[in-house]
């Protein structure tokens, strides 16, 4: 049996079938680029006043020492000073919080969750054992609460 012999759709009904469009640039346009600003200097001024919070209450260094404890005792054979580890520490942590903050990454916010669930662990190895039960719930809950900004849009 013979097959009918179609002709092909012009481009007005092809385009009319599937209302093609052509495929959008993602441009930066200023508004975008206004609104990612923005968002940079939300996440830095609400970071900049927590921190300040934190150095005035005293909660920076009583989660900073403990880390710095851990870092010294543990660091001893490796090639990097232990001063060098705890400014590659806070900057790993600062740089995974901002990415994960700012462009939702997953990467970023898995290495957030490591670099947050590693610290708390040395804040329990650097704390005395006297108030580590303390510290540590101190530092868990201020890394929730950080978390909040870090890991909004999830859920």
């Amino acid at each position: 049996m013979a097959t009918p012999v179609t002709e092909p759709p012009d481009q007005e009904e092809r385009t009319n079938r599937w209302d093609l469009e052509p495929p959008a640039p993602i441009g930066l346009s200023p508004t975008r680029i206004f609104l990612f600003l923005f968002k940079v200097g939300l996440v830095y001024g609400v970071a900049s006043w927590a921190w300040s919070c934190a150095q005035r209450s005293g909660l920076a260094e009583m989660i900073h020492q403990p880390v710095v404890a851990y870092l010294r005792s543990n660091g001893a054979g490796l090639p990097m000073t232990a001063s060098g580890l705890v400014d590659w520490w806070v900057g790993l942590g600062a740089g995974a919080f901002l990415v994960s903050a700012l462009l939702r990454s997953f990467p970023a916010r898995f290495l957030w969750c490591c670099w947050g669930v590693w610290s708390i662990v040395m804040v329990s190895a650097g704390t005395p054992k006297d108030a580590r039960a303390v510290v540590v719930g101190v530092a868990t809950l201020s890394w929730v609460a950080v978390s909040v900004v870090a890991l909004r849009g999830r859920g």
